[in-house]
């Protein structure tokens, strides 16, 4: 990991933890890839969202696993990059 991966990781990663949300975060240059296993549609993926968003991260793609439930859970891995 370069030097300025390095930082955007621990940048994510003190975000994150800081919102209580405790997901595998990997960074390949500009991009931030974020897995979130089984998480509830609202206190999960929306909350991670919103938090992205309101700390200067853009969304651009979302991949749902394909073995959902019925349930108001699923998995999902989101790329992001600095807005």
């Amino acid at each position: 990991m370069t030097e300025k991966e390095n930082k955007l990781f621990t940048k994510v990663d003190a975000i994150l933890r800081r919102n209580s949300l405790f997901y595998d975060v990997t960074i390949n240059g500009n991009y931030i890839i974020i897995a979130v296993e089984n998480g509830d549609w609202k206190h999960d993926h929306l909350a991670l969202r919103h938090v992205m968003y309101k700390n200067g991260f853009e969304l651009i793609g979302r991949h749902i696993d394909d073995d959902e439930t019925s349930d108001d859970s699923f998995s999902a891995t989101y790329l992001y990059t600095i807005k």
